[in-house]
């Protein structure tokens, strides 16, 4: 059981998509107090990420311009649950099939857990997708900049390790792998 004991928390700045909140806690054993200051999404459940794999044993990932970071990382396709009610692999798929323009015979879901711990609540779910086709052209938001990439599996580690352009890899990417090397 925890130590801390929480009061209720402070919304310190409020925007269309993300809150600024403020959580004050007291250590229980010790009686002193602070607070943590936290992000919260406006979404309606889990983030998701999917990683699909082609007949042909390709990888299906997208390199994404990163406002925050300003650069490129090389990630699953993946997306906020932004509809209420929208499952975790219904999202999954769309999500795919909105960066990508692929589609998957069938999807897993293999791994899910928190996002980053000390900064928000977010919780993501990892899936990944066998069987993928393209079926449809990309339909991008308006702030996405997007370069579907299909990388042989037997080259995946390879390219990770050494992205092009100077690329970040998403750390949840090297997650899945365990589970890929399994299908």
């Amino acid at each position: 059981m925890t130590k801390l004991c929480f009061g209720p928390d402070e919304e310190v700045w409020k925007g269309k998509f993300i809150s600024i909140l403020k959580r004050p806690f007291t250590n229980v054993e010790s009686g002193k107090g602070g607070h943590w200051e936290l992000v919260k999404r406006e979404v309606h459940g889990r983030i998701v990420g999917v990683m699909a794999v082609t007949p042909e044993k390709e990888v299906i990932l997208v390199k994404i311009f990163r406002v925050p970071l300003k650069q490129y990382v090389i990630e699953c396709a993946a997306g906020l649950p932004d509809r209420p009610g929208e499952g975790g692999a219904k999202l999954a798929q769309r999500e795919l099939l909105e960066e990508t323009g692929y589609q998957c015979d069938e999807l897993m879901e293999v791994v899910s857990g928190p996002l980053n711990s000390g900064l928000t609540d977010d919780v993501m779910v990892l899936f990944l997708g066998t069987g993928a086709r393209k079926v449809a052209e990309t339909a991008h938001e308006n702030a996405e900049d997007i370069e579907v990439l299909k990388i042989p599996r037997d080259e995946l580690e390879d390219y990770l390790k050494n992205p092009p352009d100077g690329a970040l890899v998403d750390l949840k990417i090297w997650a899945l792998l365990p589970f890929l090397n399994k299908l």
